[in-house]
């Protein structure tokens, strides 16, 4: 009959001082931060809002609807021990956990230089697929899934099924209107396949954007510049770092998160290895 009361006494103490500390472990206990640029590290803090994802933003991404004092999308996040608020911007940001989430920015992610050339190279193992049937299966996915026009399949793709190999000149993704502007990223996309093995290389990659005002003290002209460029100069001066953080954005998001992620899964859903 003791050991039943001690026992039940310690539950009771236990389940006590559960309901009387957490509120102090939700509030003390997160694991939120931010890892600047810098390298410098935001803790003891909540975070409360981020951007989620770019196609949110595609439309309202560096328009009227941001205030002109600021390009770029904020974090916001509370001082814990004072719970005072506070705001980062979000090109500022290198990496950043949030409820226990990691999420990287896309301006913070590595820029696959070779030879100074920007190039996104991704290698698939299909080990029971020959090279016919993954020609096949990339062609019908370039025509369909990119919902290439006749004109487009005779003016922009180049193809060899006798060497594996399907081509996309200057294909054209992430094309939006923000109002006074248009911008979009166009670049090469190569496909090759053997037995076993198929391939998909991206270059020559270019950022786009037309005549337009922005933040009423810019007047921008049709203009194209590579990716090299907009990748190492997005930071530079108000008049061109919109348009350059916005080509990083485009080029991380419809390459890196669409292009490259449904190329692996069309074949298998294993990650591609690194040899060819």
């Amino acid at each position: 009959m003791y050991l039943k009361f001690t026992a039940m006494k310690k539950f009771i103490i236990s389940i006590f001082f559960l309901f009387i500390l957490s509120p102090f472990w939700t509030l003390f206990g997160q694991d939120d931060y931010i890892i600047t640029i810098e390298d410098k590290k935001i803790s003891g803090i909540s975070i409360s809002s981020y951007p989620k994802a770019l196609e949110e933003y595609v439309v309202n991404f560096y328009n009227d609807n941001l205030m002109t004092k600021s390009e770029d999308l904020k974090i916001s996040y509370n001082i814990v021990k004072t719970n005072r608020a506070r705001e980062i911007e979000y090109s500022n940001v290198k990496k950043f956990v949030a409820s226990g989430v990691e999420h990287i920015p896309w301006h913070a992610r590595s820029i696959p230089f070779k030879e100074d050339r920007i190039v996104f190279d991704t290698i698939v193992p299909v080990s029971d697929k020959s090279k016919e049937e993954l020609y096949s299966l990339a062609r019908s996915s370039i025509i369909l899934g990119m919902s290439l026009t006749a004109e487009q399949i005779q003016k922009t793709l180049i193809e060899d099924k006798e060497s594996g190999s399907i081509m996309v000149r200057k294909l054209t993704v992430g094309s939006g209107s923000q109002g006074k502007f248009t911008s979009y990223i166009y670049f090469d996309l190569l496909i090759r396949v053997k037995d076993g093995k198929a391939r998909m290389t991206i270059g020559d990659i270019n950022l786009h954007y037309a005549k337009g005002q922005i933040f009423n003290d810019a007047v921008v002209y049709n203009y194209d510049i590579k990716a090299e460029d907009f990748t190492t100069s997005w930071r530079k001066g108000n008049t061109i770092k919109s348009h350059y953080y916005k080509g990083l954005l485009l080029m991380f998001y419809n390459i890196e998160d669409v292009l490259i992620k449904n190329f692996v899964e069309l074949y298998t859903e294993e990650n591609p290895l690194s040899d060819w």
